[in-house]
């Protein structure tokens, strides 16, 4: 969905790529987002809230897959 990997879009940005630059932004603020909120793992281990978050997570883009699949015209 973004054309390429991560450092792909860092380097798009650094060319001026407009679309590659809101990637690498909100790269940016979701790792800020996980680090706060302590989703994001350590040295130490998972983070305390981090299994949880991804179980929301998959829940959620099940709900959005399963109610957004086209159906077949009878």
């Amino acid at each position: 969905m973004a054309g390429g990997c991560p450092g792909r879009q860092v380097f798009l940005s650094g060319e001026g790529d407009a679309d590659a630059g809101i990637f690498v932004f909100g790269m940016l603020v979701g790792a800020g987002i996980a680090h706060t909120y302590s989703l994001a793992s350590s040295p130490a281990g998972v983070g305390a809230n981090g299994p949880a978050i991804v179980m929301i997570g998959l829940l959620i883009l099940s709900i959005i897959g399963l109610t957004m699949r086209e159906t077949r015209a009878a």
